[in-house]
């Protein structure tokens, strides 16, 4: 099938780029291209499904699909066959993309988070170049002819850089600034040879360093929040190499974009979620669930052998020292730790006692009825989906710290009916934690567990909202806010040429 395109469209996403500090950098006269565009185009908020899961956003952008619809909301997905997780792929997604492609539009695609191999012959499509979410552990380029051309190029530096252990781990901050901000010119200066070379209709770059540094770097942003008030942030020396001046080189980057292409392409710069403060991850979902008489885990004597060595090995790491941790992720390629952290990532259940249960989370609560019908071992029956998802909203709702504070801001229900939920692969509930789980000493009311967060090391979480400028030949319409979904139909129409 042919499709009619007489345009061009330059996009750039700035993967997790916070709008709020965007619009700050741009009125500072430190992103001076973002202004440019801004003052010839429009900008509009981009409202993505970071609400389920930051592993949502680029699914539902590749593919035009809801999150109930592709199943995607993290790095590891909840398999209601076997009853047990397994590692996202992104090999099921069929982008917009491909059916531009199959019409005769030329596409160039780099490192789009998430992005699958389609098999183009024309343009270019390059993932996991220098990513922040790895998926097939390795490089892929297509069509071959251009390997060598890639292969000229210096590898990206945060494929060797190591991770901060925290906001005082100084050295391997600095470390981290420098690698983000050599991989952001070597990413500019690949990308260019790219569109020179290949001068494609459709062109789809992706950076992806201010993702990574943000989630360590937040606090340089909002040093004042309250959650880096506490002692653990206390006497912080002043980082060389801020996030603000990784945004800036982005900036810079861009700017060099658009000038390899010509002065008709339209040009769209973009993030489909922001950043925020954080301290950790909230990892006590599953104790307080069993807790609140909603889970059973499965004990020494109802276990399996395998299950056993799975409950020995979640142990073994849990008691592991951290310089031996690190030791571990440095020397072993990222498929063999995913392999191995597999069966210790998800808690053993009784299933037979546990009406709802907690999945690997990196950011919200997540949670999954154990719906007959659904769930191979599943004991809520259909009539009784609501219910239990009700009692569980009003549970998590009421949770405080001991002196009061809230520790829930919202919990979202994905499925409206349980005709909907039977079919879906995402959680049942989204629990969005407020700031005060991050506190060093946090005791929940009424509730004995330990109020585990893991993952210290990072700073910084996703916010919910995105953003897009566009600057294009023609008016594209009054439209404030871009959905998620629907960005395609936008990059269609700016392909086509023409408004209507």
């Amino acid at each position: 099938m042919s499709w009619n395109s007489s345009g061009r469209l330059l996009a750039v996403a700035i993967d997790a780029a916070e709008p709020t500090l965007v619009r700050k950098l741009v009125e500072q006269g430190r992103m001076p291209t973002l202004e440019r565009l801004l003052r010839d185009g429009k900008w509009m908020n981009v409202e993505s499904y970071s609400r389920i899961g930051s592993g949502s956003v680029w699914p539902t952008f590749i593919s035009g699909k809801v999150p109930g619809v592709h199943g995607v909301y993290g790095e590891w997905l909840w398999q209601a066959e076997t009853m047990d997780i397994s590692r996202y792929r992104g090999s099921d997604l069929t982008p917009f993309w491909k059916g531009l492609a199959d019409g005769g539009v030329s596409v160039g695609i780099l490192d789009v988070p998430f992005m699958p191999i389609i098999g183009l012959s024309d343009g270019f499509e390059i993932s996991e170049w220098g990513p922040h979410d790895l998926l097939d552990c390795e490089m892929q380029i297509g069509p071959e002819r251009l390997a060598d051309l890639v292969a000229k190029q210096p590898p990206h530096p945060l494929l060797l850089s190591p991770s901060p252990s925290g906001a005082h781990d100084y050295k391997n901050l600095r470390k981290l600034s420098d690698a983000c901000l050599e991989g952001i010119k070597l990413r500019g200066a690949l990308a260019q040879t790219l569109l020179t070379q290949m001068r494609p209709q459709l062109s789809l770059i992706a950076f992806t360093e201010i993702h990574h540094s943000a989630h360590y770097l937040w606090h340089t942003v909002e040093p004042e929040h309250q959650i880096y008030r506490s002692d653990q942030f206390a006497n912080l020396n002043a980082t060389r190499r801020t996030l603000e001046d990784i945004y800036s080189e982005v900036d810079r980057q861009i700017g060099e974009l658009v000038k390899a292409v010509s002065e008709e392409t339209a040009v769209m710069v973009f993030s489909l979620h922001g950043m925020r403060p954080a301290h950790g991850v909230p990892a006590f979902l599953a104790p307080l669930l069993r807790e609140m008489g909603f889970a059973r885990f499965s004990n020494w004597s109802n276990q399996s052998w395998r299950q056993r060595a799975c409950a020995f090995m979640a142990e073994f790491k849990r008691r592991t020292p951290k310089w031996l941790k690190k030791l571990y992720y440095k020397n072993l390629p990222p498929t063999v730790t995913h392999r191995l952290a597999r069966p210790t990532m998800l808690q053993l259940y009784d299933w037979s006692q546990t009406q709802a249960f907690a999945l690997p989370t990196d950011q919200h609560g997540w949670i999954r009825i154990n719906l007959i019908g659904r769930e191979a071992q599943g004991i809520v029956p259909a009539e009784r989906y609501d219910e239990t998802c009700r009692l569980l909203e009003k549970a998590l709702q009421n949770l405080t710290s001991q002196d009061g504070k809230p520790l829930v801001s919202e919990v979202l229900r994905t499925a409206a009916r349980v005709e909907d939920a039977l079919i879906q692969r995402i959680p049942d509930l989204v629990v969005h934690w407020d700031d005060a789980v991050f506190a060093s000493a946090l005791r929940i009311k009424g509730s004995a567990i330990k109020t585990e967060v893991v993952g210290k090391k990072f700073v910084g979480q996703h916010s919910l909202k995105g953003f897009c400028i566009l600057k294009a030949p023609f008016d594209v319409g009054e439209e404030e806010v871009l959905s998620g979904e629907n960005m395609h139909v936008l990059i269609k129409k700016l392909l086509s040429g023409k408004a209507a």
